[in-house]
């Protein structure tokens, strides 16, 4: 047991002794800590849980997209898969999808052969996910036994590996300020910080939710933004000229909506039971790194760049949502103008300023379009049409998707500095 937890030990370790490189740039290594002791080879038995129907279709869907596609791609497919079972928010989406992908970018980068590299990645994406889905269970550790059977290893030293990066992820989770107010049940806020005055945020029709969704995520942890309040754009002041040149606009585009900016509103709604924004960008990955061929280690670069970025960008988004309390059109052209409306899709339940797709949209695609440069201008269109459509659905002001853009392209250009440096 010594001696494999000591291979186990410095196959982790072996990752720093060189920086891979990336279009001529050096690469960032490990993501998270290595401090950890590693876990004893005697603690998995991948015949611990039995199989399950469910954990062979996984399995086989995994093992397919592994002999036509890049490793990570249907770890990837799967969790969005389970965004759309358990109706998962955009807000937890995010944080999701960073956790594992970083997981999986650590695991890929310990040296070892390519089965045990598979292993690892698929260990490292079962035990986050696992932390993430509870109510599933043990089938992705099933799903996991399930492809150690097809790969005919025998043995477990990736799937070592990937275990403690993967419980790595989790201890950063446990850490990370999610479950702050929660009880097991419901969300105890009870108002701490609400903004009252003229143009604060009240709840919505046609559901009047309350409380507002996440407000403690001002505080989360991120991966990479240091200081999330020097990315806080400015809100234009409630009943200055602009706000009020931002609320008409709105009003006059919903009173004549066409099909056509109506279809781009609710294409881009991802709203419950779909992907989420988060999750509908990480489609849009998957899609053009197949387009465009990129390679497997760009392709676990890109998607743990993506989704810090969309992590942190949602921190940094909400941080100034709960900062200026601002109302959506809805209120405010009852309340300024005297006019009532039903926006063309549903208001969500927070604060207005700044657009979280505005800002998701503008971050993924300054990632995307650094890893994929021959995708740059495509994605920074859908990045554009992404933020108008919340203008096109009713819910958002002008300066909300403009900032929001904004936002989203800075925390981007901090994580692509984080993870491709200048030799």
């Amino acid at each position: 047991m010594r001696k494999v937890t000591h291979l186990i030990s410095c196959a982790l370790a072996a990752c720093f002794l060189a920086a891979p490189t990336f279009a001529g740039h050096a690469v960032a290594a490990a993501i998270l800590p290595t401090s950890a002791a590693p876990l004893a080879a005697s603690n998995y038995d991948p015949a611990s849980y039995g199989t399950s129907e469910t954990a062979e279709k996984q399995a086989a869907a995994i093992w397919q997209g592994w002999q036509t596609g890049t490793l990570t791609a249907p770890l990837t497919s799967l969790q969005l898969t389970m965004f759309v079972k358990h109706k998962i928010s955009p807000t937890r989406a995010a944080r999701g999808l960073a956790l594992m992908h970083v997981a999986m970018h650590d695991a890929w980068l310990v040296k070892q052969d390519e089965v045990s590299r598979q292993l690892a990645v698929a260990s490292a994406a079962s035990q986050v996910l696992g932390y993430l889905f509870v109510s599933e269970e043990h089938d992705f550790e099933r799903t996991l036994a399930a492809l150690i059977k097809r790969s005919g290893s025998t043995s477990l030293a990736g799937v070592q590996v990937g275990r403690q990066i993967g419980q790595q992820a989790i201890a950063r989770a446990e850490g990370d300020g999610a479950a702050r107010g929660w009880n097991g049940l419901r969300l105890e806020w009870y108002g701490e910080g609400r903004y009252f005055g003229p143009g604060s945020w009240e709840p919505t029709p046609p559901y009047f939710y309350y409380p507002p969704t996440e407000p403690f995520a001002p505080s989360w942890r991120t991966w990479v933004v240091q200081d999330i309040a020097q990315l806080r754009t400015t809100a234009p002041a409630f009943g200055s000229e602009k706000f009020v040149r931002d609320l008409q606009e709105v009003l006059a585009v919903q009173k004549s909506l066409t099909p056509e900016q109506l279809r781009i509103a609710q294409f881009w709604v991802d709203g419950s039971g779909t992907v989420t924004p988060p999750g509908h960008w990480n489609q849009i990955a998957l899609d053009l790194a197949r387009e465009h061929r990129l390679n497997e280690a760009d392709t676990v670069r890109l998607f743990a760049s993506l989704n810090m970025a969309l992590a942190d960008t949602f921190i940094t988004v909400w941080d100034i949502k709960y900062h200026y309390w601002s109302a959506r059109p809805v209120t405010m052209a009852k309340t300024v103008l005297g006019v009532e409306f039903t926006p063309a899709i549903l208001t969500p339940p927070f604060p207005s300023y700044v657009s979280g797709h505005a800002a998701f949209s503008g971050a993924a695609a300054k990632v995307i379009g650094a890893y994929i440069p021959a995708a740059a201008k495509k994605v920074e269109a859908m990045a554009e049409e992404a933020a108008m459509s919340r203008l096109y659905g009713g819910i958002h002001y002008r300066h909300d998707n403009d900032d929001g853009l904004q936002v989203g392209r800075a925390v981007a250009q901090q994580v692509l500095q984080k993870m491709i440096r200048k030799k």
